[in-house]
């Protein structure tokens, strides 16, 4: 008999154990880790947000939102609106930084009650609420005296037990940075988690609660260290420190404000063309759109991305010597941390794919039975597959949009000549064009009514209905396939096209979306369109080659390219639509195996595979990268895509699981 009947819901424990690199689990063996494995469930890997910070990914973890968004960008924040100064998260006093929603108001505006043991944030009056339990921060409490207070507060009354409970030890990132002896260090931490458990069954609760162990990131070695005073003679900038550092154009100073007489490309300048070696240098418009690190001021004018085991201080007297630190990229190996869970609503010897740690907050709401309605940048039902009981699918399918349909059209095509078209080129296009339906695709291109396609057989437009304008292009590579390279730029008079004369000028170049040169059919007129000619020189060129080298190596790619809309920076597309698109998108979907016989799908659903790109709309590569270094760097979700596009890819062939999986994925490298 246990003490389970006294719970109407299990109760739901958090427990953080911070900069526990996922590395170190193939290092070293965690008997305490190995049995919740066992007896519940684990993930291969867990990315952290960017950067790969405490407070910023502990906060994310409890809000499902991005850094940008929920307002904590690193461990230090400089926000003039809150403060005049840098403000370290760990003794500010001021609750206007942290933004957002975390699960412990969720879950008492429900009428639970919520306890909390040092987690980042929880001492703070967010959206108006705070846990019912909160202590100060004792770095010095021991953590069996930490679990005891855990075990206390699951013994009290009904009417006083947290069903909520989150819990932060500082273990194994403060050995880890300063490369202490670590393996000591987890071998105390495996001791004391053993100890939790057997507390926890030696009390009969062990069956009763989930029980939740996350880490908020990794950790690297250091080998540089770099000081912005050295790089950076303006003094009317604002820097702070660390694995990412940011450069600030203004500054507040007794109620008024200096701004630096610098543009941000002038203060970018010091730190241009690094190859990558130590760092990389970003604005807010040239951020990759996958690190979600635009949205807000809060991330600087100028963010200095540090390569490995490089870090920044504002001053060499800021310099606190670690050994080691933590904030990279994310696709870093070493940032990547673990998660473990094990409870009665949680299967037993599971383990799911890498996902990133914006998905925990709708774990939580589900652990918790609280409605999902809570907005954030997670994923509704990825994580599903840890749950014995999952929330039922068809309540919180998203809106569903139509497929896209064929825009106005006369019913006949008819190639008409633009530019260079021989009256013998065209009867050849015009041939090419008479077909009834578009070539079939292994996915359905849904999106709102604004967007249409334009049938071209052996490639499909999709265009924006209202200026029947040309705004993307789907067509599929094929090893050793081109056409004549007889130049022929044409419309098609079915869609009432009209030639755009996006002819060559200074600092711009006029280039088609296609990625198929090698294809008459690229030579669609509506779209060509001008881009920076850096641009096409650092970015498109490098995609288009790679796009076609790997059609040579697996015989078919399919492409989906276009512009996209996002002027504001928050990753969605804009209501408004400017006349110049920020950003280029590509979707590259192919089989990891062989094809089905007709061509419409994977032989094997399992084998289906994605790889999506965006870019912004930048005057060429400041950083010099190599050209796969710049396509990886601009490598990006199916579902950062979809979000920056306003289109949905649908497959048929795959389960809804699969699908989620596809949407979410993060390549970390290239294929």
């Amino acid at each position: 008999i246990t003490k389970c009947f006294s719970f109407s819901e299990p109760p739901l424990v958090i427990l953080s154990m911070d900069g526990f690199a996922r590395d170190y689990l193939d290092r070293y063996t965690l008997q305490s880790l190995s049995f919740i494995a066992t007896c519940g469930a684990t993930a291969e890997r867990v990315y952290p947000p960017f950067p790969s910070k405490t407070f910023p990914s502990h906060y994310t973890m409890v809000t499902g939102l991005y850094p940008e968004s929920h307002g904590i960008v690193d461990n230090n924040i400089y926000d003039p609106q809150v403060s005049d100064k840098v403000e370290d998260m760990k003794n500010t006093a001021r609750e206007g930084f942290f933004k957002g929603d975390p699960i412990w108001n969720i879950y008492k505006r429900h009428g639970g009650r919520t306890a909390c043991l040092f987690w980042p944030g929880c001492n703070y009056n967010i959206s108006g609420l705070r846990p019912d339990i909160s202590l100060p921060y004792n770095k010095e409490l021991p953590f069996r005296y930490r679990f005891d207070m855990i075990l206390k507060w699951l013994l009290l009354p009904k009417s006083s037990r947290p069903g909520l409970i989150t819990s932060y030890l500082d273990q194994p990132d403060t050995a880890g940075h300063y490369q202490e002896d670590v393996r000591n260090q987890l071998a105390q931490l495996d001791d004391d988690l053993r100890y939790l458990i057997q507390r926890l069954d030696v009390e009969d609760l062990l069956p009763c609660i989930n029980l939740v162990l996350v880490s908020d990131h990794g950790m690297q070695r250091l080998n540089n260290t770099q000081y912005f005073s050295k790089i950076l003679s303006d003094p009317n900038v604002i820097t702070a420190s660390g694995a990412v550092g940011r450069v600030y154009k203004y500054k507040s100073s007794k109620d008024r404000f200096l701004c630096s007489d610098a543009t941000v490309d002038e203060l970018m300048e010091p730190f241009a063309c690094e190859k990558g070696n130590r760092w990389k240098v970003f604005s807010r418009s040239n951020m990759p759109t996958r690190k979600h690190y635009q949205k807000t001021a809060r991330v600087g004018d100028v963010i200095v991305q540090g390569e490995r085991g490089v870090s920044f201080y504002s001053y060499p007297s800021q310099d606190i010597h670690l050994t080691a630190d933590h904030g990279y990229d994310f696709i870093n190996p070493t940032m990547q941390t673990v998660f473990f869970a094990m409870g009665p609503s949680i299967k037993k010897g599971v383990v799911v794919p890498a996902f990133q740690n914006i998905e925990y907050l709708n774990l939580f709401l589900g652990l918790l039975g609280l409605p999902e309605n809570v907005p954030n940048n997670g994923t509704l039902g990825l994580l599903d597959g840890i749950l014995i009981y999952p929330p039922n699918q068809s309540s919180r399918l998203r809106l569903t949009l139509p497929p896209l349909s064929e825009c106005f059209n006369s019913g006949f095509p008819v190639a008409s000549s633009c530019r260079f078209c021989s009256a013998e080129m065209l009867g050849l296009i015009s041939a090419r064009l008479k077909c009834a339906v578009p070539k079939q695709m292994p996915f359905q291109i849904l999106s709102k009514s604004t967007h249409c396609f334009q049938n071209y057989c052996e490639k499909t437009l999709i265009s924006d209905r209202e200026r029947n304008a040309p705004i993307g292009i789907t067509e599929t590579l094929t090893r050793g396939v081109s056409d004549s390279k007889e130049p022929c730029y044409f419309v098609n008079s079915k869609y009432g096209s009209l030639c755009s004369n996006h002819t060559d000028r200074e600092g711009l170049t006029s280039r088609s979306l296609s990625a198929d040169a090698d294809s008459v059919l690229s030579n669609i007129e509506t779209i060509r369109l001008l881009w920076k000619s850096n641009f096409v020189t650092d970015v498109l060129d490098p995609l288009n080659e790679y796009t076609k080298s790997l059609a040579h190596r697996m015989g078919r790619v399919i492409s989906i390219t276009g512009i996209a809309f996002d002027h504001d920076y928050d990753g969605v597309a804009d209501d408004k639509r400017s006349s110049s698109p920020s950003h280029l998108y590509r979707i590259l979907v192919a089989c990891s195996g062989p094809w089905s016989d007709d061509e419409t799908s994977c032989l094997q659903p399992s084998d289906l595979v994605v790889l999506s790109f965006i870019f912004p709309h930048m005057d060429g590569d400041i950083n010099c990268l190599t050209k796969e270094d710049l396509l990886l760097e601009y490598t990006a979700r199916l579902l950062d895509v979809e979000l920056i596009s306003g289109l949905r890819l649908m497959f048929p062939s795959i389960s809804r699981e699969q699908y989620l999986r596809l949407e979410t994925h993060i390549n970390t490298k290239l294929w």
